[in-house]
């Protein structure tokens, strides 16, 4: 065998296995690949760097993941190793899940804490009389922003993807909220839960279809994320490519927006409706222009909301129209020029491709009322 080539194969050889050496430390394992480790890293021809970089992450992460750590109903402790200790539920029937900190020990806050820390502009609304029911999207990205690597940040022992975060469900005198999310497993599997007090699961499960519930409702959009959720688990698990893979990512999102949206709307007291309509009454919000500032916007008064998934236009004299990525239109409000900098900044909002404007322009219908929702 030529030796040229033997040697450009054992610098290929050194190099792969530093490779996966640095993937497995970026997965909390310290130390050298033994020849025991049963991982296989694949290169093939036409693979780019970053391409190599994300299957070495990925072998790191199966092989360091552990098997049966996912229990429905829990997160998982990576500070005790454990989904069964007192870390991994809720301390209370108004706290959800708000990520790890450094330790890998899950962090719990009340609901309306949270929304204050992710300076949710709606937060007043869960205290007034009647009150609001809000939801809000949690990416990974937050979660474990805190988490250090030795603690699990990159595990898949319990790979939270994102989760919807809502609440009040006043239950009798009770104030409850849950934390609905999805999970990648070892297996390469997606997993739908929610986590939340026994209070407020059980009175999701017992809640009745024929007596205009509201629980019901909001128990019936958790089915269907589930079922969602359910039928891409196969197609992420054969997810061979880095594209089939984003479509896959950016579906299970779409399916966690529609979720906080129709959590929001079903969870409603019957009485919401005619309150809302007066509120919005005496806000005299410019709803009837929204038609005519789409036509009259340009490129850049067009923004994606990336908290909520909508697509903003602003218009004259500080009015904002909030649209669906389908074209149905949201809500109207007036928002100054500073506060769209503002988010422009902090990264909420963020420019639209040329093409959202006119594509808008040919979807969007303002025959119907705006559903209530805030950017």
């Amino acid at each position: 065998m030529n030796r040229n080539l033997q040697k450009q194969a054992a610098r290929a050889v050194d190099a792969l296995r530093s490779t996966l050496n640095t993937a497995l430390n970026e997965c909390g394992r310290p130390g050298e690949i033994g020849p025991e480790t049963d991982a296989t890293l694949t290169w093939r021809p036409g693979m780019t760097a970053h391409e190599l970089a994300e299957e070495a992450m990925r072998v790191a992460a199966e092989v360091t993941a552990e098997d049966g750590a996912f229990r429905h109903g829990t997160v998982y402790c990576y500070a005790c190793g454990s989904a069964d200790c007192t870390h991994v539920r809720p301390p209370g029937a108004g706290a959800v899940f708000s990520g790890y900190e450094s330790t890998g020990r899950p962090r719990w806050e009340e609901f309306f804490n949270v929304l204050l820390s992710l300076e949710d502009p709606r937060t007043e609304r869960l205290f007034r009389r009647p009150p609001d029911t809000l939801a809000r999207v949690v990416g990974r990205r937050r979660l474990i922003s805190d988490q250090l690597v030795s603690f699990g940040k990159n595990s898949l022992t319990f790979r939270i993807w994102g989760q919807v975060i809502a609440g009040y469900f006043h239950i009798g005198d009770l104030r409850g909220a849950l934390s609905a999310q999805v999970i990648e497993t070892r297996d390469r599997r997606l997993h739908f839960q929610v986590i939340a007090s026994l209070d407020v699961l059980e009175a999701l499960a017992s809640s009745h279809p024929g007596r205009e519930s509201s629980l019901h409702r909001v128990y019936d959009a958790l089915n269907d994320a589930r079922q969602g959720v359910f039928s891409l688990s196969a197609l992420w698990e054969e997810a061979a490519h880095r594209e089939h893979a984003a479509r896959v990512r950016e579906r299970v999102f779409a399916i966690l927006r529609h979720l906080a949206h129709s959590i929001e709307r079903k969870g409603r007291q019957r009485q919401r409706r005619t309150a809302h309509a007066e509120v919005r009454g005496r806000q005299r919000r410019p709803v009837h222009k929204a038609r005519d500032d789409l036509e009259q916007a340009g490129d850049g008064d067009v923004y994606l909301d990336r908290v909520r998934g909508s697509v903003v236009v602003a218009g004259k004299n500080g009015r904002v129209h909030v649209f669906s990525e389908q074209g149905r239109h949201i809500t109207t409000l007036t928002l100054g020029r500073d506060e769209i900098e503002r988010r422009c900044r902090r990264g909420r909002y963020g420019p639209a491709p040329r093409e959202t404007l006119q594509a808008l322009r040919q979807a969007a219908t303002t025959d119907s009322p705006p559903a209530s929702a805030d950017v």
